[in-house]
C-alpha cells in the first residue's frame, strides 16, 4: 500500500520536476515561450499610425485637394493617430513668398482629418510652413516636438529653411543657424540615448535638381547641405525620416522618381555643393544616407509642366510615369518602422523609377547622369530600430 502512494505521489509531481525534486528546465521554456508570444503580439500592432502629405494645393483642371486627401485617407491603413503636412495650403501663381494665410486650408484639413482618422487629436496635427504660407497661429512652431512613440523636429520655411537660397538675402545666415539648432537637438537626442524615431519636417527638399541650378535662377537650396550634415551624422545613432515636399511642379524630381521619391539608409543622394558667392550652382556632391528620405506626397497636384501649358492643354506633352498624388503612412512598432505610400486606388510605389525631365526638352539634362536616377521602391519597406524599445 504504501510504495503505491508513494508511486502516485511521484505521478502528481508538476512536470517542471524530476522525481528528486530538481527543475528540468520546461517552466522556464514555457515562460519562455509566453514572453515570446507576448512580443510578437506587441510587435502585430503599431505603437503609432502617422499619416503625412504635402503640398495641399488647387489648381485649375485637378480635384480640388479636399477630394485628393479625402480619397487618399480612405485608401491607406485604418489606426491614422498622428498627422503631418508639410506646406503649401494656397495656390497664387503672383503671391508665393510667405504671404497667404493658411488657416482656411488648415481648418479644411483638420476638418478631413477628424471625419476620415477620428483617432487623430487636434493636439498631433502638425502643419510646417511652405513657402506660400504666412506665418500664423495654425503653423506649428519651429524645432522639436515630442510624442509618446515618436518625436517631430520642424523645419518652417521662412525663417529655417527657406527657398531661393541664393537670391533671398540673409538666408545663409538663417540655414546656418537652424542647422546648428537642428546639429544640437539632435546630439542631445543622442546622447540622452534616444530610442524614438525622429520626423524631420520641412517643406524644401535637400537634394540636388536643376532647380538648385543656373536653370533656374534662384538657388533654390543651395545651402542644403549645411542641414544634410548634421542629419547625417546624426543618423549613425537615431532612426530618422526626413519628409519634404515642394517639387510638384515642372518635373524637377523627375530623376528621383516624380511625384514618388524615396531614398534609404546606404543609397546615395546628390547634394548641392556650397556656395556662399554665387546665386546657383551646378556642382554637387553624391553622399551615403544614413537615414530615410523621402517626399511625404502631394495631395493638390503634380504637373511636369508651367501652368501657361496647362491652361493651353498641351500639358501632356511633358507627362512623366509617375505624376500620382499619396500621402504617406509611417508605422512605428518596437523593433521596426513601415513605411507605406497611398494613392486614392491604393497601395502606391514608394519611390518610381527615375528618368530624364521631360519639360521643354529636358530642364536637367547634361545636370545629372542616368546612372544616378532613382529605382523603383515598393510598399511596404521595413526599417530595422536602431534599438527596440518598449
Amino acid at each position: 500500500m504504501g510504495a503505491v502512494l508513494i508511486a502516485a505521489l511521484l505521478f502528481m509531481l508538476p512536470a517542471s520536476l524530476d522525481r528528486s525534486g530538481k527543475d528540468t528546465g520546461q517552466d522556464k521554456v514555457a515562460g519562455e515561450n509566453a514572453a515570446e508570444n507576448e512580443q510578437q503580439e506587441d510587435d502585430a500592432v503599431p505603437d503609432a499610425v502617422i499619416f503625412c502629405a504635402s503640398d495641399y494645393q488647387a489648381e485649375p483642371g485637378w480635384d480640388a485637394p479636399s477630394a485628393n486627401l479625402s480619397a487618399i485617407l480612405d485608401a491607406a491603413v485604418s489606426g491614422i493617430n498622428g498627422f503631418i503636412m508639410c506646406g503649401d495650403y494656397t495656390n497664387d501663381a503672383r503671391l508665393y513668398d510667405y504671404q497667404l494665410s493658411p488657416d482656411e486650408s488648415i481648418s479644411e484639413i483638420r476638418g478631413i482629418v477628424r471625419d476620415k482618422a477620428p483617432d487623430v487629436s487636434e493636439d498631433s496635427m502638425i502643419f510646417i510652413q511652405g513657402n506660400h504660407d504666412a506665418m500664423t497661429d495654425e503653423i506649428s512652431s519651429s524645432g522639436l516636438h515630442e510624442f509618446d512613440d515618436y518625436l517631430v523636429y520642424v523645419l518652417n520655411t521662412q525663417n529655417d529653411f527657406p527657398w531661393k537660397q541664393g537670391k533671398t538675402a540673409g538666408a545663409l545666415s538663417k540655414v546656418k543657424a537652424s542647422s546648428e539648432a537642428l546639429g544640437a537637438c539632435l546630439t542631445e537626442l543622442a546622447d540622452r540615448g534616444e530610442t524614438r524615431p525622429v520626423i524631420i519636417a520641412g517643406h524644401v527638399p535637400l537634394h540636388f535638381t536643376a532647380r538648385t541650378s543656373s536653370r533656374h535662377t534662384t538657388g533654390d537650396n543651395m545651402y542644403s547641405s549645411l542641414v544634410f550634415d548634421v542629419v547625417n551624422e546624426a543618423g549613425k545613432d537615431l532612426d530618422i525620416i526626413y519628409l519634404f515636399g515642394h517639387n510638384h511642379s515642372k518635373g524637377w524630381d523627375c530623376y528621383m522618381g516624380g511625384s514618388s521619391v524615396m531614398r534609404k539608409a546606404g543609397d546615395s543622394v546628390l547634394i548641392p555643393e556650397l556656395n556662399e558667392t554665387s546665386v546657383t550652382t551646378d556642382k554637387y556632391t553624391e553622399e551615403t544616407l544614413t537615414f530615410t528620405y523621402m517626399n511625404a506626397g502631394y495631395t493638390g497636384y503634380y504637373m511636369n509642366c508651367g501652368p501657361e501649358e496647362l491652361n493651353k492643354g498641351t500639358w501632356k506633352e511633358y507627362d512623366a510615369a509617375d505624376t500620382a498624388l499619396t500621402g504617406t503612412v509611417i508605422e512605428i512598432y518596437g523593433d521596426r518602422v513601415e513605411i507605406s505610400r497611398y494613392a486614392a486606388d491604393g497601395l502606391h510605389d514608394l519611390s518610381s523609377a527615375g528618368e530624364a525631365d521631360p519639360y521643354n526638352g529636358g530642364i536637367d539634362a547634361g545636370l545629372i547622369d542616368e546612372s544616378r536616377y532613382g529605382r523603383e521602391i515598393k510598399s511596404p519597406q521595413i526599417i530595422k530600430r536602431h534599438a527596440g524599445t518598449n
